[in-house]
């Protein structure tokens, strides 16, 4: 017995000694495994860092040289359309009953005439810009000072170096060349990674971003010129297509877009538009400095910023047909739509609406709004629930002229139309084009007549009126202005032959 317990004990420890020997190898291969990943990663950040100091290297010798003097061209202002009132339906008069002693006529069913409209197609928005490199700054090897704003109501704080220590000596290309030098050391590499990270957590759309690099540097920066040489700076490293331009006194930030901005003088470049957010000047000394794969700010919004919410009051809205709906909406996203830019592209007004109709409703608004649709329509056939949606835009709404409202021309997001106490029909519109690709899972078009907007329907049943063909696909009329009107019935008064199609996504 002794013998089989010594031989137990024996196997025992050796089972032991085994294993802790396999652990420690296992410990040690890992150890191993995580330096040898380190070492990878910082050798990779490392011709990163390389890269990116070769690339500004390139950019300050460039600026040293002569800035080229360039006329601007004054601001465009958003055209004024005719306004078109509302016009209420009205339901045609039963045709008499023909009397026995008369002939029954035969009756003719009258034939659709599918009308071929111009279309416009807005290009699909490329992904964000992407750095120059990828940024990963060491934190925890220089000291630094956070500078904190309220960014439409939420918290957005960045940490620069400190001491900073950024200051232009004057408005030389030479001291200009320098400041660019100075500002690529790695100490900086914080202000950026931060910055980006903010735009990735408050799912920034381009102009969100650039306002929110804009906020920032003139928060941390007392001296205008040092916050815009800043906002130049950081921009480029974003991957944005900026310029910077100066006059005798000041620096300026010019914004190259891919729509034709309202309201912002603009100076002509290599055949690009670069707009100046805070300068009238009528010349200015330009640097035309790049880097590879920059790119232009987009105006679509794909994603709704994530901004704290401020709740508005709960609001009521009740169709004619007794569809009641209640919403708050987000202020904070209400100011952010309210700073928010017009504009167009390749010189067509139509394709200003796309930027409206193609950002996404909130979904705190959708949840609010949306269940009560959802629970009427859900045994309805698709031309009910398009009219069951269409009459509750048409009537829970008070229409009023946006010269009235606002003294201007005044697109809506579709939140802002739940929000604001009158709307006009480019703003129904671009709601009823949401809610009807949300709930229905339906392509909608806007339609433009001169002087007024409408939409129509690519319903995948049967349904009968007046409607346009696009790609061979028929899409009916719904008027969200015409009040009452039910699918397939056009304004008078507008021409479907003189229609445009303006595609939505």
């Amino acid at each position: 017995m002794k013998r089989l317990f010594f031989l137990f004990a024996t196997i025992s420890i050796a089972s032991i000694t085994m294993a802790q020997s396999l652990e420690d190898d296992f410990e040690a291969f890992k150890k191993k495994q995580n330096a040898e990943f380190s070492q990878f990663k910082a050798d990779q950040q490392a011709e990163f860092d390389a890269f990116r100091k070769r690339v500004n290297d390139e950019y300050a010798a460039f600026m040293e040289k002569n800035w080229e003097a360039f006329q601007g061209k004054p601001a465009v202002q958003p055209k004024k359309e005719p306004e078109t009132p509302p016009v209420i339906y009205e339901e045609p008069e039963p045709k008499p009953q023909v009397t026995p002693k008369e002939e029954p006529k035969p009756q003719v069913t009258p034939k659709e005439i599918p009308v071929q409209p111009d279309v416009v197609v807005v290009p699909t928005p490329a992904p964000a810009p992407e750095p120059i490199a990828p940024v990963q700054p060491k934190e925890d090897k220089q000291p630094i000072k956070r500078t904190s704003i309220s960014f439409y109501g939420t918290l957005a704080s960045v940490n620069f170096p400190d001491p900073d220590g950024f200051k232009l000596k004057s408005l030389d290309e030479k001291d200009l060349a320098a400041a660019w030098k100075q500002l690529s050391d790695s100490k900086y590499d914080i202000v950026l990674a931060n910055l980006l990270a903010l735009r990735k957590s408050l799912q920034l759309c381009d102009w969100g971003y650039l306002q929110l690099v804009q906020d920032i540097t003139k928060k941390h920066y007392s001296v205008s010129n040092e916050a815009t040489y800043m906002q130049a700076f950081l921009l480029t490293q974003s991957g944005y297509k900026v310029r910077l331009a100066k006059d005798n006194s000041a620096i300026y930030l010019l914004v190259a877009s891919q729509y034709n901005l309202f309201d912002y003088n603009y100076y002509i470049i290599d055949g690009q538009a670069y707009y100046a957010l805070d300068c009238q000047a009528k010349q200015l000394q330009i640097c035309q400095a790049s880097v590879q794969k920059e790119k232009a700010l987009s105006l679509q919004i794909a994603k709704t910023q994530n901004l704290n919410e401020d709740l508005s009051d709960k609001r009521k809205l009740m169709s004619k047909k007794g569809v009641t709906a209640s919403v708050c909406v987000n202020k904070n996203e209400i100011d952010f739509y309210n700073n928010y830019p017009g504009g167009y592209l390749n010189g067509d007004v139509t394709t200003s609406w796309t930027a409206y109709a193609n950002t996404p409703l909130d979904s705190k608004i959708q949840t609010q709004l949306y269940p009560t649709f959802q629970k009427i329509i859900q045994n309805m056939n698709q031309k009910d629930a398009v009219n069951l949606i269409l009459n509750w835009v048409q009537t829970a709404f008070e229409y009023e002229y946006d010269s009235k409202v606002w003294g201007r021309e005044r697109t809506f997001f579709a939140a802002e139309s739940l929000f604001y106490p009158y709307c006009d029909c480019e703003d129904r519109s671009i709601l009823f084009s949401r809610m009807v690709r949300d709930l229905l899972h339906l392509p909608v078009v806007l339609l433009y007549y001169p002087g007024h907007l409408a939409t129509a329907v690519n319903f995948t049943d049967e349904v009968q009126g007046d409607y346009l063909t696009y790609k061979d696909k028929k899409y009916v009329v719904c008027d969200p202005t015409y009040i009452g009107a039910p699918v397939g019935k056009t304004m008078p008064s507008m021409d479907n032959a003189k229609a445009k199609i303006v595609v939505l996504k």
